[in-house]
């Protein structure tokens, strides 16, 4: 398919040379899950659009804990700061009373 088909979409970059370039846009086809990357570091067998139902709730647990682990701690951080920060709020506008 050439690039002035429909359909084609054309993107500006900046190339390696400092000059704007106009390219075709590409893509995967169909980017890989951040679960399947979880799963081929832990050398777990897991396949995206799959039953999976081989797969052993430990290894889930390990999928699922390297992606929901780091999020949930910065969420759980990000709601402590939130609960401190309206204490001292509480404590500021109480000292005005």
């Amino acid at each position: 398919m050439a690039a002035d088909e429909p359909g084609r979409q054309q993107v500006r970059i900046i190339g390696s040379d400092g000059q704007l370039h106009v390219v075709e846009q590409s893509a995967p086809a169909k980017p890989q899950s951040a679960a399947k990357m979880v799963a081929d570091k832990l050398h777990v067998k897991y396949e995206d659009d799959a039953d999976n139902g081989e797969l052993r709730a430990k290894d889930a647990g390990r999928i699922g804990g390297n992606l929901g682990g780091p999020m949930v701690s910065k969420l759980v951080a990000l709601a402590r700061q939130e609960i401190a920060n309206q204490h001292v709020a509480s404590l500021i506008e109480a000292t005005k009373k």
